[in-house]
């Protein structure tokens, strides 16, 4: 490799640095503002001015806010998809019924960790097709998940229910989405926050999966 190559190539690799420091900025000003007030409220002006870039920057990385609310989303259902893993992915040795309980506890963890976003999400999915779009695909894959799951455990004589595994996991899911979404919120006296829906949501998922 040449002097000149050699140049060429550490002038790329700072300038991908770069671009990718300021997407991250971009993410973690709008992160910052989400914790502060609605996502309704907050326009790319005030975006840049928290995230100390251009507006050239930002809209070489990203169409619109909504589009960095599409990829401050997939970071959060990612990370939640993660604490399901001791569920999905337990061993013969744990007890379902204790696999659940821990993997709904450290959801429920999560939810209220990323609530500002999971709540924008919410506010505009029905309305805004790139988060819909992505939302669906989110919702798709924890859905599948969860029916495979069920698919093993009905296998292996666990789980007895006659109700296709797919309803199940849809109706579990979608159940526990409204529920942590009411609590974030506040609305409802008894679920004053997301932890206090925990012991609920173990009874919704026990007596559904394994009640005889």
């Amino acid at each position: 490799m040449t002097e000149v190559t050699r140049r060429a190539v550490g002038r790329r690799r700072v300038a991908d640095t770069d671009r990718a420091s300021a997407a991250e900025s971009i993410f973690t000003a709008t992160a910052r503002l989400l914790a502060q007030q609605s996502f309704n409220d907050i326009s790319v002006a005030q975006i840049l001015t928290e995230a100390r870039v251009s507006r050239a920057t930002f809209y070489f990385y990203f169409g619109s806010k909504f589009s960095v609310l599409s990829g401050l989303l997939e970071r959060a259902m990612n990370d939640i998809f993660e604490t399901v893993q001791p569920f999905l992915a337990r061993s013969p040795e744990d007890p379902p019924t204790v696999a659940l309980e821990r993997s709904i506890r450290a959801v429920t963890q999560a939810w209220h960790r990323h609530r500002p976003v999971l709540q924008a999400a919410n506010h505009h999915w029905h309305a805004e097709p790139e988060v819909r779009s992505l939302w669906l695909a989110i919702t798709e894959r924890f859905i599948a998940a969860g029916a495979v799951e069920i698919d093993r455990e009905r296998a292996a004589g666990i789980i007895t229910s006659p109700v296709p595994s797919r309803t199940l996991a849809a109706t579990l899911f979608w159940g526990t989405e409204r529920v942590l979404y009411i609590a974030g919120l506040g609305v409802e006296p008894s679920l004053a926050d997301e932890e206090a829906a925990v012991d609920a949501l173990v009874t919704m998922w026990r007596g559904t999966l394994y009640a005889p």
